[in-house]
């Protein structure tokens, strides 16, 4: 084989290798996140935060109608049992009554509002925590695929890199340092002569450049784009 066909061939293998590395570095960015998991866990965290509120809420206006009912019972005990003779007193503990009842009222009616929002919220809890387990159950899935996907190409790659090893051998060191160093440079090292243009750069080629790209013993290179010619 001619030395710039063994460059292409080496170019070929480096640009599989590339692709491989590529789709492995995707499917790692794809098992470190999960676009859908992370929105179901959000939703999930924001409707707990609601329900938990609510919960908070609920509990603390039940201890304060709890309190009242605390102060209100023995105040009507007072009012109703006789122990009270005295008109003004009696009038006073009656109005203290209608002042606690008041506060009870409004608070059970806040209560009552609260315990219809904690429904609600309660619904919207169960129903975030529902599909966030289905999108665990998705991901489990998921990363079970992307894993086996990995392992293949993996495999690929490492076959890859063994071919390039191979392939390298077969080549004089300063040919593949000059195919690295334009590789670096250009992306792709090597460009095919179409017609009298360089497919790399689109520029044309001087015709002497041309007919030492027929020699299988010699690199070309565009004078342009200093990228390895060949003919075919």
């Amino acid at each position: 084989m001619s030395l710039i066909n063994d460059i292409c061939t080496l170019q070929e293998i480096d640009d599989e290798v590339a692709g491989l590395e590529a789709a492995i570095a995707d499917i790692d960015g794809r098992l470190a996140h999960s676009e859908p998991l992370a929105a179901a866990e959000a939703a999930f965290a924001e409707a707990d935060a609601r329900y938990q509120d609510l919960r908070r809420s609920q509990r603390a206006l039940e201890a304060d109608v709890a309190a009242l009912d605390a102060k209100i019972t023995p105040e009507e005990k007072r009012l109703y049992d006789g122990s009270v003779r005295n008109p003004k007193e009696l009038t006073a503990i009656q109005h203290e009554l209608e002042h606690l009842k008041a506060q009870r009222s409004q608070l059970e009616d806040r209560l009552l509002a609260v315990m219809e929002e904690f429904e609600a919220a309660d619904a919207a809890r169960r129903a975030a925590e529902a599909a966030l387990a289905a999108a665990r159950r998705e991901r489990e899935q998921e990363v079970a695929a992307l894993e086996a996907r990995r392992a293949q190409l993996a495999s690929a790659l490492a076959a890859a890199l063994a071919r390039r090893a191979g392939q390298v051998d077969r080549i004089h060191p300063a040919s593949i340092r000059l195919y690295e160093d334009v590789r670096r440079r250009r992306g792709t090292a090597v460009a095919r002569i179409q017609g009298s243009t360089c497919s790399g750069c689109r520029v044309a080629i001087p015709e002497s450049v041309r007919r030492k790209a027929f020699d299988p013993a010699t690199l070309a290179q565009c004078p342009n784009c200093e990228r390895i010619l060949y003919v075919g």
